[in-house]
């Protein structure tokens, strides 16, 4: 795998979240090369450090510990050089990572703001310059998807649910307040969902035959708005106006990335998807170890 990256690399950082791997590998001119590593093991990622042969490595998440005894095992072994290993918090990597990758956009984020990290769950974190503090969060995340779609579509894989997601429509489970109200009854946009998955429960509502593409359009809806409401309480406490969201499960997941920016125009906040996202903590924990190691 380290055969991807180009040579010279200068350090690595390794986001090791509880289904997957992230990892930003840096040259010498500062710039990243970005890779996924799925059904990984602890070995893998020590092997894939070790064959970078870079001077330092910084690690972040709920496999970082395991990770840095693992590399310190390998170097009580005579001849083999181990690079320095730094472990850092998880909610200063992403801050710090988020941030970093913002600086490549052309958009302009005002202080403070909130980060919305959707991987496996989500965690939610105030931004304010260097002080970075989780306020909140949520178990629905990627986890989620996987765990119901797999359930509902008898197995399957991720890329595969947002594939059907993205071809679906979740009107067609989602009860929306338009289907129970007349116009203008409520101050609340039509478009607003009463109740997920809402006309599945009542067959006399199931005018169009919802599919598996509807199902798992619904799924990503219930997830998005969920996340979204959350972040707009936590917005309102903190005086922001602006969510920037990243994270695994946003990879490749369209259906997903609209509900949430289409719930933030419900909600009247400013939603920023951030791109290569996923690879916030990475990068985050790569800033930080390199400020340790120089």
């Amino acid at each position: 795998m380290s055969d991807y990256f180009d040579d010279p690399v200068y350090g690595v950082g390794i986001d090791i979240g509880s289904s997957l791997a992230k990892i930003a590998v840096a040259g010498q001119d500062g710039e990243f090369a970005f890779a996924l590593m799925d059904n990984y093991s602890c070995k893998n990622l020590v092997n894939f450090v070790r064959d970078l042969e870079v001077r330092f490595c910084g690690v972040t998440g709920s496999g970082a510990l395991d990770f840095k005894q693992k590399i310190k095992n390998l170097g009580n072994k005579k001849g083999v050089d181990i690079p320095e290993i730094f472990c850092s918090n998880e909610f200063v990597s992403w801050g710090a990572g988020a941030a970093k990758l913002l600086k490549s956009t052309s958009q302009k984020i005002e202080m403070p703001y909130l980060l919305g990290s959707i991987g496996t769950g989500t965690s939610i974190m105030l931004v304010n310059g260097l002080s970075i503090t989780r306020v909140g969060g949520t178990a629905l995340g990627g986890g989620t998807v996987m765990g119901l779609g797999r359930l509902l579509l008898g197995g399957g894989t991720f890329q595969e649910i947002c594939s059907l997601a993205d071809k679906g429509k979740s009107s067609k489970v989602d009860l929306l307040l338009k289907d129970i109200y007349k116009p203008g009854q409520v101050g609340i946009s039509p478009k607003a969902t009463a109740s997920n998955f809402g006309k599945l429960a009542d067959p006399r509502r199931l005018k169009d035959n919802a599919n598996l593409c509807d199902i798992m359009a619904g799924l990503m809806e219930l997830v998005a708005e969920n996340i979204a409401l959350i972040a707009s309480g936590l917005m309102n406490l903190y005086r922001v106006d602006t969510i920037v969201y990243a994270g695994s499960t946003l990879r490749n997941n369209r259906s997903l990335r609209s509900a949430l920016i289409n719930a933030g125009e419900l909600l009247d906040h400013k939603v920023v998807i951030l791109d290569q996202g996923e690879f916030s903590g990475a990068v985050g924990a790569y800033q930080l170890s390199l400020s340790n190691f120089t």
